[in-house]
Order: C-alpha cells, then structure tokens, then sequence
C-alpha cells in the first residue's frame, strides 16, 4: 500500500471500522501522515497565534496555550481513524480487539496526564503523584504499540 491509498483507507474508507485488517505499510504510511499533519498543524497555528498575540497585545502564553488547544482539537479529530486503524493492526497481527482499544486508550490518557519537555508539559494538569506512573504507562504501552506494528501479518 502506497502513502495516498493508506490516508484513502484510514479517513475514507474506514473511518471507524474496527473488523478487517491493516496492514503494515498502511499502519506506518498513515501514521508518517498523522505526524506530518500535526508538525504542518502546529506550524500554522503557532505563526498565526503569535501574530495575533503580537496584534492585540496579548501575553505569550495565551497564544501557547492557544496553540496547545488547537493541537489537541486536530488529536481529537484524529481519535477515531487511529483507533480503528490500531485495531485493525492489532487483527493483522493475531491479537484482539479488546486489547488493541485497552492499549490505546491506556496510550492515549497517558500521553495526556504525562509531563513532557518542561515542568507544566502535561496537557491536562493532574497531581504531581500521577507523573511517574502516567510516563511508565504512556512509555511500556507506546513500546508494546511499536512491537505489534513491526509484527509480521499472521
């Protein structure tokens, strides 16, 4: 599978599906696309808040935090195509549903509640106590994740 009949696959195709099989290359082809989509997202976004924020005078960090948000709205609308395809992928490699949407998930609120980068990094702000054990989750179900996509087809 080629990178425009993956993005063909995910978003149109089967947007929600969670029966069937993806493959390999669709796997990886449409996640270069997610990346791609959220570095070109956050490049517009961060240009066009900055120009505004330096517009109308407001403090830096209110076009940061603008930023943040429209990146998590772009994840949110995600969200369903990399479940279904993550699914999908799980399938391929002999393992089930219920465990594909339980590792996704577990990867999902993880990556949200982990600090990442500086001491305010997380997405959503949670006790400090929950730091650790949200980056060994997000860390030991991203590497689990990364394991079944390089797994063979079964």
């Amino acid at each position: 599978m080629k990178f425009g009949e993956a993005i063909d696959s995910v978003l149109l195709k089967n947007y929600f599906n969670l029966d069937g099989k993806a493959t390999r290359s669709e796997y990886w082809w449409f996640c270069l696309f997610f990346c791609l989509s959220l570095f070109i997202f956050a490049i517009f976004t961060g240009i066009t808040f900055g120009i505004a924020a330096a517009l109308t005078g407001l403090p830096e960090t209110a076009a940061v935090t603008a930023v943040e948000y429209s990146m998590l709205g772009l994840i949110a609308v995600f969200f369903l195509p990399l479940l279904g395809l993550s699914v999908r992928r799980f399938a391929d490699a002999g393992r089930g549903k219920r465990e594909a949407i339980v590792i996704f998930v577990l990867a999902f609120i993880s990556g949200l509640i982990a600090p990442m980068g500086d001491e305010a990094g997380a997405i959503i702000q949670v006790p400090e106590f929950f730091s650790i054990p949200a980056l060994l989750v997000y860390g030991v179900t991203s590497v689990y994740t990364i394991y079944i996509a390089l797994k063979k087809s079964v």
